[in-house]
């Protein structure tokens, strides 16, 4: 039986023409000809039939053009692109790199300031209002060393109805803190930490591992040591529902389960159970790079309680990490306590 298509159906499919102009240029800007590449991205942006494919090609053409220094050229662009796409995201990013450029001209510094507070005033659920903010709040420290003036304007942004459901928010909590702390208001920051922590739980919480961290610190200054161990507690007791493999950790999980150890060793001075805490360091994170670390920490603990367990650990320190200098020195410490260390193979560690 013969096979009759459509036109419809069987006409070949042509690609829009823009798409050429854009992989010339995606092609010529990973080679560094970045003005062959800027011209390519031009052309797309003329011969593209969508706003969305215009805004892009203009985007990429303004940020190698602002590459090579020509200032206006990609001011024009990005102006451009930030208004006529304010629904779109590079409308946001395009407003935010061209209030960057102008920032850095004495004569439109004041413009460009206000141009990221109307970036994050009109569009603060977007990435680049996030950093716009550490931009004017790093604006406002630098004329205020007092902190007052970003924490007033903090507190106007968190006031305003069109940042409470966005991301924009946490960040903006997570800032306030910060800048409490460091004017000396550790009460009001304790406070405004576990407020945060309380209101956006983790992993919703981006700040949850940096935060917690920052609230141990704070209450461990101020002498509550018991404090703080219940803060890094509360911070490693969680886990993402949504991981199935790999890494389940935030970054500073690590650092936190080490501190722990720190703060029971010196502030509690429970050697006993500083050493379960650096035991717990190295059977919980398996792929750290603070697993000899925490070897070693325990060992030493385990020495000034004279456990003679602390043999045992530094030769497993040893047979486990024989190329770190943690390793090395259980190697050491192993042998001078009556130990069997593995053989030494500095060759296979070059």
């Amino acid at each position: 039986m013969t096979l009759v298509c459509s036109a419809l159906r069987c006409a070949p499919t042509i690609a829009p023409r823009h798409l050429d102009a854009m992989a010339a240029g995606d092609r010529a800007a990973s080679a560094g000809r970045y003005r062959e590449a800027a011209a390519a991205y031009d052309q797309a942006a003329r011969e593209a039939e969508r706003p969305r494919d215009r805004a892009e090609a203009e985007y990429r053409a303004a940020m190698l053009l602002a590459r090579l220094g020509e200032r206006d050229a990609a001011l024009a662009r990005l102006d451009r692109v930030a208004a006529s796409s304010p629904d779109f995201a590079r409308g946001a990013r395009a407003a935010y790199e061209a209030a960057v450029i102008r920032g850095e001209d004495t004569d439109t510094r004041e413009v460009a300031v206000e141009a990221l507070a109307a970036l994050v005033r009109t569009r603060p659920a977007t990435g680049p209002a996030r950093l716009a903010v550490t931009r004017l709040l790093r604006e406002d420290d630098a004329r205020d060393p007092t902190l007052a003036a970003s924490l007033a304007r903090i507190d106007a942004l968190l006031a305003s109805p069109a940042v409470v459901a966005t991301a924009l928010h946490e960040t903006l909590r997570a800032e306030r803190a910060k800048r409490l702390s460091d004017a000396g208001r550790a009460v009001d920051a304790i406070a405004a930490w576990r407020a945060l922590f309380a209101d956006v739980p983790y992993p919703q919480n981006s700040r949850w591992d940096d935060g917690h961290m920052a609230l141990a610190a704070l209450l461990r200054g101020r002498g509550d040591a018991r404090g703080a161990l219940a803060a890094l507690d509360e911070m490693l007791a969680v886990r993402d529902p949504g991981c199935t493999g790999g890494s389940c950790d935030a970054p500073l999980f690590q650092e936190g389960a080490m501190l722990r150890g720190e703060i029971l060793r010196d502030d509690v001075g429970d050697l006993a159970a500083a050493a379960r805490a650096y035991r717990e360091v190295y059977e919980r994170f398996p792929s750290s790079r603070v697993r000899d670390d925490a070897l070693q920490a325990e060992a030493l603990v385990l020495e000034r309680a004279d456990d003679r367990r602390a043999c045992e650990v530094w030769a497993q320190l040893a047979a486990e990490f024989p190329c770190t200098r943690r390793g090395r020195e259980g190697w050491r410490r192993a042998a001078a306590c009556g130990r069997s260390p593995p053989r030494r193979d500095d060759d296979a560690c070059d």
